[in-house]
């Protein structure tokens, strides 16, 4: 004898479970992506508030070269100078 239907036959639940099952996998994969997606914008936050501001940035007092040097030296005017000269004699 043939067995009667329950509502629904057998392939009609198995594609229902099949169906409840790829939606389970979409939530959990949203999920997972929206977990990263907050984790990676909260350390790009966190980093971005321990970058030193430009404030913080330690500059020398002067850029310019000794109250001495006029351009064309610098150093003392009595420093030891050693000049060489090459020349091609042809």
């Amino acid at each position: 004898m043939a067995k009667k239907s329950q509502g629904s036959s057998r392939k009609a639940r198995r594609e229902a479970h099949i169906q409840r099952q790829r939606r389970q996998r979409i939530l959990i994969i949203g999920l997972v992506i929206g977990g990263l997606i907050i984790a990676l914008g909260l350390g790009f936050m966190i980093r971005q508030a321990r970058t030193p501001e430009v404030a913080d940035v330690i500059l020398p007092d002067s850029l310019a070269g000794p109250a001495d040097a006029d351009g064309k030296a610098w150093g003392p005017a009595d420093a030891p100078v050693v000049i060489e000269e090459f020349s091609d004699f042809q």
